[in-house]
């Protein structure tokens, strides 16, 4: 399936270097906001100041340079569909899976030991301190919003373009998870998160359009809030 492409966008197409932009402007937001609470910062703090800054950051970036090409929604592949919603039930379920064989895994391979991410272990801290709000609109908005605009609204496009449409697939999706390593503690989660970018891309192909790939990250991020909340 071919994707609609703008005359702007063709001019102006995306480079991976564009999604580099956009998460590096997001990682410099969150350290600047991090500086100013003294280099630590509280769970609350961490979703209700880090986590939006960085967000905030990567969708300013995105802004700035989406605003080269004169049609930014077709370069952005930023079209909603009500169909769209049903990516939070692929999400969900795919993080159900994908849970089933974490535990295999931990229990079965590892004995039970596995390093809790960083954000899990946060996001725990900040839903028994009362704040719900703040990790759902983090997690379950910002996050899937932010992280699909750059690596399947821009890298995508830009592996697309030169590589051709599996290579961007799993392209995308590898730069996806890898990021992750941010926390070394999720180096067990690396494998499962390149499965929901490459999910997430296919969407994208399949449907021409942004809106799905982030309900399915939606959806995905909500289990696992769903999970630390029965927790």
């Amino acid at each position: 399936m071919t994707l609609p492409h703008a005359s702007a966008a063709e001019h102006r197409p995306w480079r991976p270097r564009d999604a580099a932009a956009a998460i590096f402007a997001g990682l410099i937001a969150s350290l600047i906001v991090l500086a100013l609470l003294g280099g630590e910062a509280t769970a609350i703090e961490l979703f209700g100041l880090v986590v939006p800054a960085q967000a905030g950051g990567t969708l300013v970036a995105v802004a700035l340079l989406a605003r080269r090409r004169s049609d930014w929604r077709t370069a952005l592949l930023v079209q909603i569909s009500q169909r769209d919603a049903i990516g939070l039930f692929i999400g969900a379920g795919l993080q159900l899976l994908l849970s089933l064989v974490a535990y295999w895994v931990v229990v079965g391979l590892l004995g039970g030991d596995a390093p809790t991410q960083e954000v899990v272990e946060a996001a725990t801290d900040a839903i028994r301190g009362g704040e719900v709000v703040f990790v759902v609109v983090g997690v379950v908005v910002l996050a899937p919003i932010s992280e699909e605009l750059v690596f399947r609204g821009i890298l995508l496009a830009a592996l697309r373009r030169t590589r051709g449409d599996r290579f961007a697939v799993f392209g995308s999706a590898a730069a996806f998870a890898l990021l992750h390593l941010l926390d070394p503690n999720a180096i067990l989660a690396i494998p499962f998160l390149f499965v929901v970018g490459v999910v997430a891309g296919r969407a994208v192909i399949a449907t021409g359009r942004l809106g799905r790939a982030i309900t399915i990250h939606a959806g995905f991020n909500l289990v696992t809030v769903l999970a630390v909340l029965a927790a």
